[in-house]
């Protein structure tokens, strides 16, 4: 089975010879610089080229970007570029990229993507995501309440720019599955409440989503934290699954698809074991062992490799990882 078919399948809970073995989240820079001196070729420096040195099935991720290349940068962590609508409109020029993604890059991945080689998926920055990123965190949600015009405008205006990109891109290359970002929950569960989440953004999907759909690409969000509680809610505007259900954020696989019997989830495998050595690295698997046999699941590290990890370590790990895509379908 090809690369692509397995992917698909997986996440559909259809049959396959085994699940996927991939790195969607990649690793720190820190931890790459650490393998350079470890006997990670110095070379590889690639996310993909790194992948497929370890032998990973492949993948291209392709981000579209909501700002152009002179859109000024945020002044500091958690600070915005945006303060208000007469800012937006001054700054609005600068967003939006009339040329999105590279054609003739895409078009050079398509040609693996149809043989089944590579399967490619999109990432959007979306309707809770990008207005945090323009007006800074701690005035996006004053804005909710003090300029709820502003958010409407920004993300009616995402909206039709990801509407444009999506034919644009689909018109070369039809991805797999899209990752949606948003990032609408931490370690105590959800950021904004259930009527902020229906007037702001729900909408937004529900012109969003119908379109990823008639081009037949699988729908996923990207938040940090606890999503238990914002399930439903993204469920309810068609949102398939999530990433990347981070075990110290107290995310449960187990009970999670108890829950949602039909949730795609991608992610899941608890980051912090694997400095410890193989007995521990064996026990998470063992945890989530029990949704890989179910499908519709594709196991991965719950967010970016960390440092703390040494080559050696990560090897057992895919080692590992290779073993029970392989027991989960046996």
């Amino acid at each position: 089975m090809d690369a692509r078919t397995r992917l698909v399948n997986t996440l559909n809970f259809k049959p396959v010879d085994r699940l996927p073995v991939l790195e969607w989240a990649g690793w720190w820079d820190r931890t790459i610089d650490r393998w350079h001196t470890e006997g990670l070729p110095a070379r590889l420096t690639d996310a993909y080229e790194i992948r497929e040195y370890f032998g990973m099935d492949g993948h291209r991720q392709y981000r579209i970007p909501v700002k152009k290349a002179d859109c000024p940068p945020s002044p500091g962590v958690g600070k915005g570029i945006v303060d208000g609508m007469d800012d937006y409109n001054r700054i609005r020029p600068l967003l939006y990229p009339e040329e999105a993604f590279d054609v003739s890059s895409l078009a050079a991945w398509e040609a693996q993507h149809k043989q089944g080689v590579l399967s490619i998926w999109i990432n959007l920055m979306c309707f809770f995501f990008t207005p945090r990123d323009l007006l800074g965190v701690e005035n996006h949600f004053y804005a909710f309440n003090d300029q709820p015009e502003l958010i409407h405008a920004i993300n009616d205006d995402l909206v039709k720019f990801y509407l444009k990109v999506l034919d644009q891109f689909c018109g070369v290359c039809r991805p797999d599955f899209a990752v949606l970002s948003e990032d609408i929950s931490y370690n105590k569960g959800t950021m904004i409440s259930k009527a902020i989440f229906d007037e702001f953004i729900a909408p937004y999907y529900r012109r969003l989503v119908p379109r990823l759909k008639e081009y037949n690409i699988i729908t996923i969000v990207d938040s940090d934290g606890d999503i238990e509680e914002v399930i439903p809610w993204f469920n309810g505007v068609g949102i398939e699954g999530f990433l990347p259900l981070e075990k110290q954020a107290g995310v449960d696989i187990v009970r999670l698809r108890r829950k949602f019997p039909k949730l795609k989830i991608i992610g899941a495998y608890d980051k912090m074991v694997m400095s410890k050595g193989e007995e521990a690295m064996r026990t998470e698997f063992e945890r989530i062992l029990p949704v890989m046999r179910q499908g519709g699941y594709i196991p991965g590290v719950d967010h970016q490799t960390p440092p703390e990890v040494s080559l050696d370590n990560y090897r057992v790990y895919l080692r590992l990882l290779n073993e029970y895509c392989r027991k989960a379908v046996s």
